[in-house]
């Protein structure tokens, strides 16, 4: 069965409705990726129903009678349903209202919970702890775990998860047992760890970040998601009962069955995981949706996949005896409109809203994520001393920018160079980000970012001081503390490339240079030119190619590309092939990089044809099918390890270059082998 509503297009086993109306159930989930708070039901005509409303970034779900419980950015949502038993709006049998917001700050709250006693429990991530929530603080913390040796906000552990049994908190999962600022994320593959909360005990080790601990039937379930995998504890060890595609978090029960959630692989915290390599040596990929499991068989009876928007899901619940569930959001005039009170007999629709002029600004409205939301207030580091800080440097707080990736990294775009945005429309991020950033009364002045190349090696990919505020050694400590924050990580080696096209490099080299970094090496020479100025070369119909060999187009010719050249934007005007018979012996391969701008990326031909200018020929072909279209500019980059095409590139294209310059690069170690 398929399901398409605003673009969001859901496939689902045929029978998933049928079975949901049997069992009079629906289903709940947050998706934090997209903002939304969704429900899943059947109806009567036999199609699954999806209502949806947006919430900044819902994560952890709760359900209690009429009442539903969620975390968000920096609150806590207590909603209300305004139905009575029998009654209906429209065709909805439960209303969700949200009645009560908690501002507990932005402390990354996953996991929420009732206790016996009714009192709210959530998994404070940032914080490591486990908290409850009160009108006199953010929050106040019930248990932390006994390798946290203080309440910092800086995600030692990734406490995640929470199981109560007989309504007190029983098990926690974490991806680590470290106690170091996010230093779970050296630990992905096997440092995930099951905590007894009463004995504050580790009893379980080797779990790839597990997550959603449930305790039912008796036993301790929980989902292995580095491996994909939906088990139980028993005798102190993970025995999984199967495999899902995809990441699994976020699981709940129904009589015999388990719902659990699956989210694709989009982020770098889910990349390299065991779960990554089995799907890939199975041909498959990673789905995000739903799976509902037969807890007596082990296998799957239903699932639900999204193919278009929706790519994480967090955390699920079920909603017992309700067929139809929807809620009320914060955008529309519902949220103003429906009413109750005692003896209100029902749900009271007040007179319909006016919208007034005002003279001020819209505020925007609490607990809906914002359409370009930069994290203005960041996780608050261990203050650290400027060595020998005068003046404004005195003032400026630096500290590490917490769960960066490649999503919320481009909130900061306008403070990155180069920018991240227009970097990764050229290059895929490689792996997980961190970022050290400079602020004054907290509003940030610099930045820098580091890239995850492989276990030792970090590349700085961005560093960007606002203008007012350069010249005054902010940069230089950025750098240092990103130095000393990689270190902690474990990285020995630090590089970094940069182009000398722009006025980066004086300021730049100099921070390198008190930094003691390597003297910088030449490893690209860029260049840059108009048609009209690349007509003019004599050496264009020079070289005219025999009958023995055709140039054909690449793109229509289907064939695979070189591994070194991106898929995404090759342009078919002129990337070219040349072959002889049916074997291929070259190729120029370029990008639209603009509108008005073609980058020439790849030119190559087989050894036995370099000699007799085939390559130059080739070249010039697609040189020639640019100057007779209407974009006007090519790029082009040439390495230092090829000197042969670096000299024709001096004879014959430099004079008609509007623009050259240099890519250098430079690296420093961090961490020598003695220190490891």
């Amino acid at each position: 069965m398929s399901l398409s509503a605003n673009q969001l297009r859901v496939t689902s086993s045929p029978d998933l409705t049928r079975w949901l109306e049997q069992q009079n159930i629906s289903i709940a989930a947050t998706t934090y990726q997209t903002n939304r708070l969704f429900f899943v039901s059947g109806q009567a005509n036999g199609r699954l129903k999806l209502h949806e409303r947006l919430f900044d970034k819902p994560m952890g779900l709760y359900v209690a009678a009429n009442r539903l419980y969620m975390t968000t950015r920096y609150q806590i949502w207590d909603f209300h349903n305004l139905l009575d038993s029998g009654e209906k709006s429209q065709e909805a049998d439960r209303l969700y209202v949200p009645r009560t917001a908690y501002t507990t700050g932005d402390v990354n709250a996953h996991e929420i919970v009732l206790d016996n006693a009714q009192n709210v429990i959530f998994v404070n991530t940032d914080f490591s702890c486990l908290a409850t929530i009160n009108p006199d603080y953010s929050f106040v913390p019930l248990w932390r775990p006994s390798f946290i040796s203080k309440l910092v906000p800086e995600d030692r552990c990734h406490l995640n998860g929470l199981a109560m049994v007989e309504g007190k908190p029983a098990y926690v999962t974490a991806c680590s047992a470290t106690d170091t600022a996010a230093g779970w994320r050296n630990h992905r593959l096997d440092g995930g760890v099951v905590i007894d909360v009463n004995h504050n005990e580790i009893i379980v080790t080797g779990l790839s970040m597990p997550h959603s601990p449930r305790w039912y039937q008796g036993k301790l379930w929980l989902l292995n998601s580095g491996t994909g995998e939906f088990g139980y504890i028993q005798d102190q060890r993970f025995d999984p009962i199967i495999f899902c595609p995809g990441f699994v978090r976020g699981l709940a029960f129904w009589q015999n069955f388990a719902f659990v959630g699956l989210s694709q692989l989009r982020s770098q915290s889910f990349s390299g995981l065991p779960l990554e390599k089995r799907l890939m040596s199975e041909g498959n990929r990673p789905q995000s949706g739903l799976m509902v499991i037969d807890l007596q068989t082990g296998k799957t009876l239903h699932w639900l996949y999204f193919q278009s928007i929706i790519e994480e899901l967090f955390d699920v619940v079920v909603l017992p005896g309700v067929s139809q569930p929807e809620t009320i959001g914060l955008q529309g005039d519902e949220i103003q409109r429906l009413v109750t009170f005692p003896e209100s007999g029902g749900i009271v629709i007040t007179k319909p809203t006016a919208k007034r002029p005002s003279k001020g600004a819209t505020p925007p409205i609490a607990g809906l994520p914002q359409p370009t939301e930069a994290i203005a207030q960041l996780p608050t580091d261990q203050p650290i001393s400027p060595v020998g800080a005068q003046g404004l440097a005195s003032e400026v707080k630096y500290q590490r920018v917490y769960h960066l990736n490649s999503s919320n990294a481009l909130d900061y775009d306008e403070l990155t160079f180069p920018r991240l945005r227009q970097r990764w429309q050229k290059t895929p991020p490689q792996g997980e980000l961190t970022g050290l950033s400079a602020s004054i009364n907290g509003s940030i002045v610099g930045l820098a970012i580091a890239e995850r190349l492989n276990v030792e090696t970090a590349k700085i990919i961005s560093l960007f001081v606002l203008p007012d505020y350069r010249k005054q050694g902010i940069g230089t400590r950025l750098v240092a503390y990103l130095e000393r924050e990689l270190k902690t990580q474990g990285f020995q080696e630090l590089v970094l490339s940069y182009s000398t096209s722009s006025s980066t490099p004086l300021a730049l080299e100099g921070i390198l240079q008190r930094l003691q970094w390597q003297p910088p090496q030449i490893t690209l020479l860029l260049g840059k030119t108009t048609t009209e100025n690349i007509a003019k070369v004599d050496w264009l119909n020079k070289f005219p190619l025999p009958p023995s060999l055709e140039v054909f187009s690449w793109p229509e010719a289907g064939l695979s590309l070189p591994a070194s050249v991106e898929k995404d934007r090759l342009e078919p005007l002129n990337s070219l092939g040349l072959r002889q018979g049916k074997e291929v012996v070259g190729w120029v391969l370029t990008h639209r990089v603009a509108p008005d701008t073609i980058r020439y990326t790849t030119w190559e031909v087989a050894k036995p044809f370099e000699s007799r200018g085939r390559g130059i020929s080739l070249l010039a072909e697609a040189i020639r099918r640019q100057i007779n279209s209407d974009v006007p500019y090519l790029t082009g980059s040439v390495s230092h390890h090829y000197p042969r095409l670096l000299q024709f590139v001096g004879r014959h294209l430099m004079p008609y270059l509007t623009g050259v310059g240099e890519v250098r690069q430079t690296s420093k170690l961090i961490k020598s082998s003695e220190e490891n």
